[in-house]
């Protein structure tokens, strides 16, 4: 059997209500937060033994969690924060939040991903899943990454060693660091960048209800937001979850949404799109269930 007694030092008794940026997630049996690059490792080695599935979700800002029954949910909350800068060049702990890292970098005069200001995930998150807006991709500055494998192994891989494409990328694991090579500007110049790309944020998406952001993948050459409202789905709501009425490629939770509110919005709308437009939506979010 797991030895849960392992575990006693890092388990959270918390929901992952707490840690869903839509603020969906019931109590979870295996809720770590490990406080060490090795605590990481031994849970995973553990878990690994025990045929336990281990789901490493950082900071939890695009996952919609359902039933996860006894999963190993792994939070880098209480891991050590790293930020060391070498000339154009920083070491950056997976743990720092995109706001937090893009100041810290403005202080060295160092900038260049001002582009995903505003977007409230984890480095290590945005690495993960490439994060991109505005014609870039947070992968134009990544030199390397370091993390723990589904073995619990400690793995560096360079750039060109990484598989990485639109809002995908090949690691399989727990990212602990990076390497970022960044663009030298002053801090106006950043100041300036994030504000703008912040304005633009307010501008075209809803940030009054909680919401897991973009919820489709754009496809080649449209827009998921477009192709949803022009299908008459804007402003569609089951139970608490509705699809926003500012931009249609966000579901918000206007109350006490349920994973099933949302994931019958998602049915509705990839079923609406394939049959309207015959294009196949792509999930932005990971649904884990």
């Amino acid at each position: 059997m797991f030895d849960s007694k392992m575990l006693t030092s890092f388990v959270i008794k918390s929901s992952l209500y707490r840690y869903s940026n839509i603020k969906i997630g019931d109590k979870v049996t295996y809720l770590v937060a490990p406080q060490s690059i090795s605590d990481l490792a031994i849970i995973i080695k553990e878990a690994k033994a025990q045929n336990l599935e281990i789901l490493p979700v950082g900071g939890g800002s695009n996952i919609l969690f359902g039933d996860v029954g006894n999963r190993v949910i792994i939070l880098d909350a209480n891991l050590p924060e790293i930020f060391d800068v070498k000339e154009d060049i920083v070491t950056t702990s997976s743990n720092i939040k995109i706001s937090s890292f893009i100041d810290k970098a403005m202080q060295y005069d160092l900038g260049g991903l001002e582009f995903i200001s505003g977007i409230p995930a984890h480095i290590g998150g945005a690495i993960n899943m490439n994060a991109g807006a505005f014609g870039k991709c947070i992968f134009d500055y990544v030199l390397w990454i370091e993390y723990v494998n589904l073995e619990g192994n400690i793995i560096k891989l360079e750039r060109e060693d990484l598989n990485f494409g639109y809002r995908t990328t090949s690691i399989d694991g727990f990212i602990i660091r990076a390497g970022l090579k960044l663009d030298k500007k002053t801090k106006k110049q950043i100041l300036d960048a994030k504000e703008n790309i912040i304005s633009m944020r307010l501008e075209r998406h809803p940030y009054d209800y909680p919401s897991l952001g973009s919820t489709f993948k754009n496809p080649d050459g449209k827009f998921a937001g477009q192709l949803i409202e022009e299908c008459g789905l804007k402003g569609l709501q089951i139970g608490n979850a509705q699809i926003s009425e500012k931009h249609a490629n966000f579901i918000l939770n206007k109350g006490n949404a349920t994973f099933e509110d949302v994931t019958e919005i998602i049915r509705i709308v990839k079923k609406a799109v394939k049959e309207q437009k015959n294009i196949e939506l792509e999930l932005e979010i990971r649904i884990i269930n």
